[in-house]
């Protein structure tokens, strides 16, 4: 003989088993009354026996609605206290380092921003560098970073452009006049 105690599923399938049988003996019972009180009132034809069919009935249903409405509330209770404890688990899955959902493309696109965002701040720490320079600068190294840094911008622009709701290959951009005009920016990367 075990002590353990049964499942939880086998605990809620046993309640609901004890509840059907306690609301179909509830029902019996006040089925049994309304036919008692039907008959006596048929046989006796008097108005006390009439009054005590409605009396009956009306407990009748006055049960049924109690019933159902009971079943539906304890349906929905049932749906949210699953949910409740799908969220839960969810919520530890992810904090205690359980699988995570990635979208491959969405991280791919964010390692590219990452890398242009570099890009740029290397381009800004070039151009700091000339003009600390002075008259000695060198403006040609200047431009480069500067035409790195908007091509950069450009192509970053258009990797977010169908999340933020605006057409590809921006018009206002510049187009690198040598290739074929298919939108795609070109150009010396300084280093």
């Amino acid at each position: 003989m075990s002590n353990s105690l049964p499942s939880p599923q086998r605990a809620q399938e046993a309640l609901r088993r004890a509840g059907r049988r306690g609301t179909g003996i509830v029902f019996a019972v006040m089925v049994t009354v309304l036919l008692v009180a039907l008959i006596f009132a048929a046989n006796q034809n008097q108005v006390i026996g009439w009054i005590l069919v409605v009396i009956a009935g009306g407990w009748l249903l006055l049960a049924s609605v109690v019933v159902i409405a009971f079943s539906r509330s304890a349906k929905k209770l049932g749906h949210a206290v699953d949910s409740a404890r799908a969220d839960a688990a969810a919520q530890r899955a992810t904090s205690s380092g359980g699988t995570a959902v990635v979208d491959e493309d969405t991280h791919a696109r964010n390692l590219k921003l990452d890398h242009s965002f570099k890009i740029i701040q290397v381009q800004v720490k070039v151009i700091k560098q000339e003009l600390a320079k002075g008259a000695d600068a060198d403006a040609e190294m200047v431009d480069r970073s500067l035409e790195t840094m908007e091509i950069t911008a450009h192509n970053g622009r258009d990797m977010l452009a169908e999340h933020v709701g605006r057409k590809r290959h921006d018009d206002a951009a510049p187009v690198d006049q040598d290739g074929p005009d298919d939108g795609t920016i070109a150009g010396d990367v300084v280093r």
